[in-house]
């Protein structure tokens, strides 16, 4: 990311790679998928990910999949992962990729996420709003990532709904992530968006 135009080679990271610990598999797995222009080599570098890798690696590098030159293949393991998803943070990166793919086999994966994020969510009726809505007992940020990849994919007003009845939430937050969710540059997203420009004019 900070050198333009640096290139590795897969025969380098083949060399490399079973002497790597997990915290420089995840380093470079997260680093190397921002490059610009992508090439056989990163196919091959990819494909020595999948077979030597974990969630925690591949999480860091899941937008390098929809690169893969086979779609299917790419979008089978990452639903695979979704349905044997082992680890406690939620799966919420392979959410986000499948719904970049538009793949309808990725609905079924996502759908019982959704329903257990959305019955968390409902409990605020009883609960209230928590005052960290970030990492409190209600999963308003999951629900929206799996909400936005299951309208991506379907194009179901269900979820488009499911998005829009959080535009009026009482908490910013909340109704940032549920625009965000949409693409839509809402009164919060504009408020944001407005306060970040007004702060850069001034640095």
């Amino acid at each position: 990311m900070a050198e333009k135009g640096f290139e590795v080679s897969a025969k380098e990271i083949r060399e490399r790679w079973p002497q790597w610990d997990q915290r420089q598999r995840m380093d470079f797995a997260s680093n190397w998928w921002t490059k610009n222009a992508w090439t056989e080599d990163d196919t091959e570098i990819l494909e020595i990910i999948i077979a030597d890798g974990n969630d925690d690696v591949w999480q860091g590098c899941t937008q390098a999949f929809l690169n893969h030159p086979d779609r299917n293949r790419a979008v089978s393991f990452l639903v695979d992962r979704v349905l044997h998803y082992p680890l406690k943070h939620e799966p919420l990166n392979y959410f986000q990729v499948l719904g970049m793919s538009k793949d309808k086999r990725a609905l079924a994966a996502i759908r019982p996420y959704f329903e257990r994020y959305r019955k968390g969510v409902e409990a605020e009726a009883v609960a209230g709003v928590p005052d960290d809505v970030f990492f409190g007992p209600i999963p308003y940020h999951a629900y929206f990532v799996a909400a936005e990849a299951l309208f991506a994919i379907d194009g179901s007003s269900e979820y488009e709904s499911a998005i829009r009845k959080y535009f009026d939430h009482p908490h910013e937050q909340v109704r940032y992530w549920a625009e965000h969710a949409l693409g839509m540059e809402g009164p919060t997203t504009a408020k944001r968006n407005a306060e970040y420009r007004n702060k850069r004019s001034k640095q």
